[in-house]
């Protein structure tokens, strides 16, 4: 009886094929992806992705600097060091823009190298090349290649984890010592790149006691070599708690294991990853699964199903923990690797002549059911689909027609897809069909997604930094220090922070939040106006944060702007003389906040303030109730009218002045509160301001 063993194919095309090598088609195919995806990152002109792509580039910054892993002159303590140790050349040309541009090169360089352990794996397998090229083109055209635009470890993880797949089920078909230690070296370097797959030598082992079919001894006969290789790093990990082993990560030591959320987000997961894996090879594969682990033909396929599974499982259950544990959104970032293992899977189900066909139909309709009853508008909202390529392109869409146009739209492909895999299932020449159709639908995807993070980065680019991104470097003024105020977006600094190599360290003002796990040294305004912190003061120069608040300096020279910060140069020591805070840096002022005057030699404020206000038309009359030493006053703002209070002051040591109002607005598209708009306050009189110059621009 005759055996279908690989994919019906269409003679015309395999004449046309036949005749170019398949080792140079698949040279095409990394080269051709290379090509697109860098020139993709070329429209991703700055970094989004914080703290991860900050703290990526500032190790390897470090490292080319000092030879050492550090953040702001700190240790690091990041247990993910392969990627910045891969790009620490690249900042030794000292020029952020340039080491940005080869990290993206290396990014989309590694992830279309994955290519290539998924065509070896194929043939491994017993594929032919069609088949083994197909899965090699469905690798590279993931939309989740998107990532190679960033600076992350994801792009050097991807290949290396497929690449151990591969060599993994070499070594269960043939446990080798070399093949074991192939597999543990690409296992440790993944590992090394992305810490969530610390995991993979235990499902490695769990998929030798599968291809052994429950035999211990021939898991300690064959493996013994990978038992040995793995007991050690585990029982150091026992010893030293996972505190000490992750570094940076050893907050996942205290999440919260929620059984009802993580079952929600394993189901949400599984229905989106299948989305996002295009479903015409979704039911395929998951018949081909079972029958490799139930009756397999080899032990290549069912080290390959063991493999699967066990990757699913143990990604799936780290991207659940992580949901219910304060990022609610699908992780596809977590999950991308399995992608790619849908083909293969599909493929041993056809190569064994699609048997449970009317399982596979079954499924088929499940998934038609799922994308009629589950719009994804509902997973595209707000930062639901920050991780997921797929919900970005699928966003898109929907911005691009409109959200229910979208989502029907999406609903219908979905549909279209699905009833190919049932086609499949009795037609075997749909295949190819399913393929291209699948390979269409992730490159319209990225399509979307890449054109979505362009006119994110565009508006990032323009809000959150100045046409010249290195403004602190340009100004020549030396080391700096940032000083990051309360309500300023966590994600400005960092912009400031990869462009300048002169910002060496950053401080936080009064309330400000932390702006990652690193050093975070805290500022307080001392009663003669220095900027005090660890008990010193603040000498040289400053960037201030005027996203929020406004900020006047003695003693120094204000020398740079660039969006809502300043660059101040000392002339001593740096004294605050007026500060604003909640004055936004568009002119609106929150509905509560201070102003604050510090005093002169003598140590009184004495003069008249004089603080402009005012309201567009088409707004409500709102009322500022003002609250000072010896003042008590409440001022009222008509819309389209402008004021300017006056307030005499005499007073020892720092004045302030609250004020807050009776009626909270909220300003779109970032949803600020806001009350009345004001100009800068002026102040005539004697205060430690009094002393120009205070201004170089």
């Amino acid at each position: 009886m005759a055996v279908d063993v690989s994919l019906p194919r269409p003679a015309a095309a395999v004449t046309r094929a036949a005749t170019i090598p398949a080792r140079l088609l698949l040279s095409g195919i990394v080269a051709a992806s290379f090509a697109l995806r860098f020139v993709a990152s070329l429209w991703h002109t700055t970094p989004l992705y914080f703290p991860d792509e900050y703290i990526y580039s500032g190790i390897a910054r470090s490292l080319a600097g000092s030879g050492r892993p550090l953040i702001r002159g700190s240790s690091a303590h990041f247990p993910a060091m392969l990627e910045p140790l891969l790009a620490a050349p690249f900042w030794l040309t000292h020029d952020p823009a340039l080491a940005y541009r080869l990290t993206q090169a290396e990014n989309a360089l590694a992830m279309s190298l994955a290519a290539i352990p998924m065509y070896l794996l194929m043939r491994k397998l017993g594929s032919g090349a069609g088949p083994a090229l197909a899965a090699a083109t469905l690798t590279v055209a993931s939309p989740d290649l998107f990532f190679s635009a960033f600076v992350l470890a994801d792009a050097i993880a991807y290949p290396l984890l497929l690449g151990a797949v591969y060599v993994g089920v070499c070594a269960l078909s043939r446990p080798t010592r070399r093949s074991q230690l192939g597999f543990t070296v690409l296992v440790v370097l993944a590992t090394f790149a992305r810490v969530q797959y610390v995991f993979v030598p235990m499902v490695f082992l769990a998929a030798a006691l599968v291809v052994e079919r429950g035999s211990v001894r021939g898991v300690w006969t064959r493996f013994r070599l990978s038992v040995l290789l793995y007991a050690a790093p585990l029982a150091l990990a026992a010893a030293l708690g996972p505190r000490r082993l992750l570094g940076y990560y050893s907050g996942v030591a205290d999440l919260h294991v929620r059984p009802g959320e993580i079952v929600h987000w394993l189901g949400t997961d599984a229905m989106l990853l299948a989305y996002a894996a295009g479903f015409a090879l979704v039911p395929g594969a998951i018949v081909g699964i079972v029958y490799a682990l139930w009756r397999p033909r080899s032990r290549e396929e069912c080290g390959l199903a063991a493999l699967s599974v066990g990757l699913l499982l143990g990604l799936f259950a780290e991207a659940g923990l992580y949901a219910t544990n304060g990022s609610d959104r699908f992780q596809e970032r977590y999950l991308m690797v399995l992608l790619p293992l849908a083909f293969p899977a599909c493929w041993l189900w056809l190569r064994r002549g699609r048997p449970a066909r009317h399982a596979v139909a079954l499924l088929a309709l499940g998934l038609i059911a799922v994308s009629a009853r589950v719009p994804l508008s509902g997973y595209t909202v707000s930062d639901a689909k920050q991780d997921s390529p797929f919900l970005l392109g699928v966003f898109r869409l929907e911005k691009a027609v409109g959200v229910g146009s979208g989502s029907l739209a999406i609903a219908l492909a979905a549909a279209a897809l699905a009833c190919l895999a049932a086609g499949m299932a009795f037609r075997a020449r749909l295949a190819w069909v399913a393929v291209g159709a699948t390979l269409v639908a992730s490159c319209a995807i990225s399509v979307g997604a890449v054109s979505f993070d362009h006119r994110v980065v565009s508006t990032v680019r323009a809000t959150y930094l100045p046409p010249d991104a290195r403004w602190v470097d340009h100004a020549h003024v030396g080391a700096a220090t940032l000083i990051q105020t309360p309500a300023t977006p966590h994600a400005r600094a960092h912009e400031q922070l990869f462009w300048n190599n002169s910002l060496k360290r950053v401080a936080f003002l009064d309330q400000a939040s932390r702006i990652d796990a690193f050093d975070s040294p805290r500022v307080r305004v001392a009663d003669d106006g220095r900027l005090m912190s660890r008990g010193q003061a603040l000498r040289g120069p400053l960037v201030i944060s005027n996203f929020a608040v406004r900020a006047r300096l003695a003693n120094a020279v204000a020398v740079a702007r660039g969006a809502d910060y300043e660059l101040w140069r000392p002339l001593g020591t740096p004294r605050m003389a007026l500060f604003v805070g909640g004055l936004y840096h568009d002119g609106w002022l929150a509905p509560a906040g201070n102003l604050t005057l510090w005093p002169g030699r003598d140590g009184r404020v004495t003069g008249t303030l004089r603080l402009p206000l005012s309201l567009p038309a088409g707004t409500q009359r709102t009322t500022l109730h003002l609250t000072g030493p010896g003042l008590e006053r409440r001022v009222s703002v008509a819309p389209g009218q402008s004021r300017v209070v006056t307030i005499r002051v005499s007073h020892s040591g720092p004045w302030t002045l609250k004020f807050r109002s009776n009626r909270t607005g909220y300003l779109q598209p970032d949803d600020r509160p806001i009350s009345v708009q004001a100009g800068m306050p002026v102040f005539s009189g004697y205060y430690c301001g009094t002393s120009p110059p205070t201004s170089e621009i």
